[in-house]
């Protein structure tokens, strides 16, 4: 199958076929008992239903007459194929599902059934097609699937809310890309598979009302490859029926997805609305004054002063975006049942977003040679005595930010902040939550709490969000640390009632790092010792103590390093961007060999993404083969790159020069090896460095250790 058709049959499955609600202008109750809820079954469902509906109700509008005439083509076409056709469609998922429950031919067939009714119902604007699917003879199958998964309990609003989440995804991800690059996704199917693959990828594994499908998908194998595969068996079948049927429903869709977005109907999946808007936009006074007087001053002078003014405008711009970017809001914060809350939506607070998009383009066009870092909009509520406090972001502030190229937005209070992104999957009205309370023994066990327990809730256009592609930043301020050893503090995630490390910086009385989810988080001084260690510990010691207390490189059991034994690639790129701060569970990567399961790829996908690591061939990356010093080197000197600025050796070949094996070294990793040696961060041997030499446990642990500690 070409790769054209894949792309087209994805897009219609993960974008299509995941808004199929969105066809029924009707109210949730009456769906509801369509689908044979009860009262009190549909009180316990009504919100993915709602939600559902919400979004039927501007899809159905957005399509017209003509778009749900053409998909009511495609959708006659998937009907009408025979249930051979259907057999040979469906085969890669049922052979997946076969590998651990074995299917009879009557639950096979009703898999089939149930896969072409929930393709076949896409904006369809009657109940015919949500008839029975409840009590369906497919749908039990699935039960019975999910309850060998150990996944009790699944109910039509599980699907339901699995199909909005990936919808969610896929349209978060086209509000973030301008009009023109979203047109053009047709002549660019990578772009366009990246994007579904995403969407289906990043709904979570847990903590979420879809997570029930996801968990099933995943105990069977079933993840977007085989979906894409069974995809592209329905284009080709479709195809022979009807050949325009899928182009023109792909065009119904963009069209009617640009459509809503252009009047700021699209949501996203939900993901705009949210809080009252009262306040307004208006380009600040001074902003409009400051470049009406650099305009006349430019008008009459020389080419030669030109540039100093300039240069001494971009100082001053600086200086006013900052000025403009700082808020104190604490006489705002309302204090009711025992919680402290701020509603972000004033005109003063739009105004100077406006005025801060003006600046950055105001300097664009007058200095298009200079980068100007994207701002942070600052929003500090001060001290406040309540554990339990609400920061809420309306909408407009949300679309002005994304407007002006804010970089994110800080909100602080009690010393704790959180640098929230904007654009992409936060492009709506937010609600940021934070609980504080005491660490005890209960929490922390026999490790010594640095900091209180913080809980984080996050809501986006009224949906609840617990992870990101786009990190959040935390800072958490730290409590009494006398005695503490301040290297060996990391975040912890607390996950029943167990704490997994996540690492972080220390910075003052402050430690920071990056969270793609969000739970409970405390910190701890997390005290790791190994028996085995005795023969590396005069020079590895310390940063194997370190890393490890990071959670950034583990024991192979408890008590045992294994200090002697060999890295392998996929190893390192855990160790490196756990410990740098660059990890990201929803990371992805398209190497060939590394499948979307394995426990490697986020790892690799977030290193590939910012460039610090690259395959051994264009779709290979070889992720068991032992890592050398040369490529330990090159990754380390590109995560260091991204992670704090540094700065390649101008001249390579003398730094190589003290190495006798120089001459030895790959062409495309001379730079890193220069660099980290340079620096001190990868050390050669009696002359040499070694570059194909594999690197151990305990030389991984010392080299990511001086990468931390580099300044």
């Amino acid at each position: 199958m070409t790769i054209k058709k894949k792309i087209i049959v994805s897009t219609i499955a993960a974008s299509m076929a995941a808004t199929a609600f969105a066809g029924i202008p009707l109210s949730s109750k009456g769906l509801a008992e369509k689908l044979g809820f009860n009262n009190t079954a549909y009180a316990a469902a009504s919100s993915s239903t709602d939600q559902l509906i919400a979004e039927a109700n501007k899809w159905h509008a957005a399509l017209g007459v003509n778009g749900l005439a053409t998909l009511k083509t495609l959708r006659d076409v998937i009907k009408g194929l025979s249930a051979d056709e259907v057999k040979a469609i469906i085969a890669p998922i049922t052979t997946e599902i076969n590998k651990k429950y074995v299917l009879s031919p009557d639950e096979k067939a009703a898999v089939e059934a149930l896969y072409i009714n929930l393709l076949g119902f896409t904006y369809t604007a009657d109940y015919s097609y949500f008839d029975g699917i409840q009590d369906s003879a497919g749908f039990q199958v699935l039960r019975t699937l999910a309850d060998e998964a150990d996944v009790t309990g699944l109910t039509f609003e599980d699907l339901a809310a699995y199909v909005l989440k990936v919808k969610t995804n896929l349209f978060a991800s086209l509000d973030a890309m301008p009009v023109s690059e979203v047109q053009g996704l047709a002549n660019n199917p990578l772009a366009v598979v990246t994007l579904v693959k995403s969407a289906i990828q990043a709904v979570p594994d847990t903590n979420d009302t879809a997570s029930k499908i996801k968990a099933v998908f995943n105990y069977y194998g079933v993840d977007q490859t085989v979906l894409t595969e069974a995809a592209g068996n329905l284009v080709v079948k479709v195809a022979i029926v009807n050949a325009n049927a899928i182009p023109n429903a792909i065009n119904a869709v963009m069209n009617a997805y640009l459509s809503t977005r252009n009047t700021g109907g699209n949501t996203g999946g939900g993901i705009i609305g949210g809080g009252e808007e009262t306040g307004t936009a208006t380009i600040p006074p001074e902003v409009a004054e400051f470049f009406g007087k650099l305009k006349d001053k430019l008008a009459n002078a020389t080419d030669a002063e030109k540039a100093a003014i300039l240069a001494e405008a971009v100082q001053q711009a600086t200086a006013l975006v900052t000025k403009l970017s700082t808020f104190d809001l604490s006489s705002d914060v309302k204090v009711s049942n025992g919680q402290a809350s701020v509603q972000v939506s004033s005109s003063s607070v739009l105004s100077a977003i406006a005025g801060i998009g003006e600046i950055l383009k105001n300097v664009k066009a007058l200095a298009p040679g200079v980068t100007v870092p994207a701002p942070v909009l600052n929003l500090n509520l001060g001290n406040v005595a309540q554990d339990n406090v609400k920061i809420g972001l309306d909408n407009a502030v949300i679309q002005e930010a994304i407007k002006a190229g804010l970089g994110g937005i800080n909100l602080t209070v009690n010393g704790l902040s959180a640098v929230l992104p904007v654009g992409g999957q936060f492009n709506g009205a937010i609600d940021f939550n934070i609980n504080k309370s005491k660490a005890d023994s209960s929490t922390t066990g026999e490790l010594k709490a640095a900091s209180d327990v913080y809980s984080f809730g996050l809501t986006i256009g009224g949906q609840s969000v617990t992870s990101f592609a786009q990190s959040v930043t935390v800072a958490i301020p730290l409590g009494n640390v006398d005695g503490v050893d301040k290297e060996l503090l990391s975040l912890a995630k607390i996950v029943d009632g167990k704490l997994v490390f996540q690492g972080g910086t220390v910075q003052g009385n402050l430690i920071v790092e990056h969270r793609d989810t969000f739970s409970q988080y405390v910190v701890v001084e997390n005290k790791v010792s190994f028996t085995d260690i005795a023969s590396v510990q005069s020079w590895a010691g310390r940063a194997i103590e370190v890393i490890a207390a990071k959670g950034a490189i583990e024991g192979k059991k408890a008590g045992v390093f294994a200090p002697k034994d060999n890295v392998t690639r996929a190893e390192f790129a855990k160790m490196l961007t756990r410990a740098l701060d660059i990890d990201n569970s929803s990371a992805k990567e398209d190497f060939a060999d590394v499948k979307d399961t394995d426990w490697s790829a986020p790892y690799i996908g977030a290193a590939a993404k910012l460039g610090i690591i690259q395959g051994r061939s264009a779709t290979k990356f070889d992720p068991n083969a032992q890592i050398t010093r040369a490529e330990m080197a090159t990754m380390i000197a590109r995560a260091l790159k991204v992670t704090k600025g540094a700065q390649d050796v101008t001249d390579v070949t003398a730094a190589l020069a003290g190495f006798k094996d120089a001459s030895s070294i790959s062409a495309s990793l001379k730079a890193g090896v220069a660099f980290a040696s340079k620096n001190g961060i990868v050390i050669g041997n009696n002359g040499k460095f070694s570059p194909n030499a594999s690197a151990t446990r305990a030389e991984a642990a010392v080299m990511i250790y001086r990468a931390v500690n580099f300044k």
